[in-house]
C-alpha cells in the first residue's frame, strides 16, 4: 500500500487547510458549532482536493480522532498551541501542563511541527477593538507574554515538536516589531516561526522583509489572502476585528490582493515546511472556498535552486 503523502508531486509543498470557513458565524467570528460532524467534514475536503488537515474536534477521543482521518484517506496537519493573555490569570504550571499535553498529542499523530501563540485576552480586547495597529503596546506585558510563551514552547519541543511562533491580529504579539522581539528573545533552537500571510499583511509588517530575516526559521505558514482596499476603508472608519471580517477583508488564495507566490519564493527552494490555507471568512460557500483553496496550493511551483 501506498502511503500518504502532504505533498501533491514528489518535488512540492506539503499543503492542509485549517477549514475554518466552515465556522465562520454571522457576527464575524468562529462557531465551532457549526462544524460538520468530522467523518462529512474530513470527507469534503479531500473531495475538495487536500491531502492533510487539521480539525479541531471537541469531545473526540485521540483513538476516534486518528480512525477518523485513516478512514477518510487523510493526514493530519500542524494544529495551534495559545498561551493564555496575561489578563486571564492563568497559573503557568497548568498552561505548562496543557502545553505537554498538546505536545505528546501531536506527537502521537505523527507531527513535527506546530504553531504556538498567544490567545486574545478573555474579556477586554483593545486590539479587537481597534485591530492591526499595536495598540495598547506595553513593553512589560510583552516581555511576560515572550518570557511564558517561550516556557510553553520548550515543553512543547520537549514533547518532539517543534513550535512556531504564530502572530495573530489582536492579540499581544500583533506588529513586526513584536514578532521580532519574540524571535529574538526565544532562541531559534527553541521556537521557529509560523507566519501568516494575512495577518502580518493586514498590521502592516514587511512580510517580505520578516521573511528574508528569519528564513531558517520558518517551517508552517498559514496562508491567506485579503483585500487591501477592504483593509484601508476598515481602519480609516475605525471598524474593529469583526467589522473588518464582515466588510469584506478575508478572501480565498489568489483572491485579493496579497502577493502570495512572492511571500512563498523568499521560503527559497529548499523550504520543506507546511503551507496550511486558511480563510477565516470564505467569499463563497465553504466547500467551493476549500475547493478554490486547494486548487491555488496545489498549482505552486518551487523557485529554481540558486546556481
Amino acid at each position: 500500500m501506498t502511503a500518504l503523502s502532504p505533498r501533491v508531486t514528489p518535488d512540492g509543498y506539503r499543503i492542509a487547510i485549517n477549514p475554518i470557513q466552515w465556522v465562520a458565524s454571522d457576527d464575524g467570528h468562529l462557531d465551532r458549532s457549526l462544524q460538520p460532524p468530522l467523518p462529512d467534514l474530513l470527507a469534503q475536503i479531500k473531495k475538495a482536493g487536500f491531502p492533510a488537515a487539521v480539525v479541531t474536534a471537541p469531545g473526540v477521543s485521540l483513538d476516534d480522532y486518528k480512525r477518523a482521518y485513516a478512514d477518510a484517506g487523510m493526514l493530519p496537519a500542524p494544529a495551534y498551541f495559545g498561551t493564555p493573555s496575561p489578563e486571564a490569570g492563568v497559573p503557568l504550571a497548568s498552561t505548562l501542563e496543557e502545553a505537554k499535553a498538546f505536545g505528546a498529542r501531536q506527537a502521537s499523530l505523527g507531527l513535527k511541527d506546530t504553531f504556538i501563540a498567544v490567545h486574545m485576552p478573555p474579556v477586554v480586547r483593545p486590539r479587537v477593538d481597534t485591530p492591526a495597529i499595536g495598540v495598547g503596546f506595553d513593553q512589560g506585558r510583552l516581555n511576560q507574554v515572550i518570557d511564558e510563551l517561550g516556557k510553553a514552547a520548550e515543553v512543547v519541543k520537549a514533547e518532539g515538536v517543534m513550535p512556531a511562533l504564530h502572530p495573530h491580529v489582536g492579540t499581544w504579539i500583533e506588529t513586526e516589531d513584536e514578532t521580532r522581539q519574540t524571535l529574538d528573545a526565544i532562541g531559534a533552537g527553541t521556537l521557529n516561526f509560523g507566519p501568516d500571510s494575512g495577518h502580518l499583511s493586514w498590521a502592516g509588517a514587511d512580510v517580505i522583509g520578516l521573511f528574508r530575516s528569519y528564513r531558517d526559521r520558518i517551517s508552517i505558514m498559514h496562508l491567506k489572502d485579503i483585500r487591501l482596499d477592504v483593509r484601508e476603508a476598515s481602519m480609516k472608519a475605525g471598524k474593529s476585528y469583526p467589522e473588518a471580517a464582515l466588510a469584506g477583508l478575508w478572501a480565498e488564495p489568489g483572491n485579493g490582493n496579497l502577493d502570495i507566490k512572492a511571500m512563498i519564493a523568499e521560503l527559497g527552494a529548499g523550504f520543506d515546511g507546511w503551507l496550511i490555507a486558511e480563510v477565516d471568512r470564505p467569499t463563497m460557500p465553504p466547500y467551493e472556498s476549500a475547493i478554490v483553496s486547494a486548487n491555488y496550493l496545489r498549482a505552486l511551483k518551487r523557485p529554481a535552486a540558486a546556481a
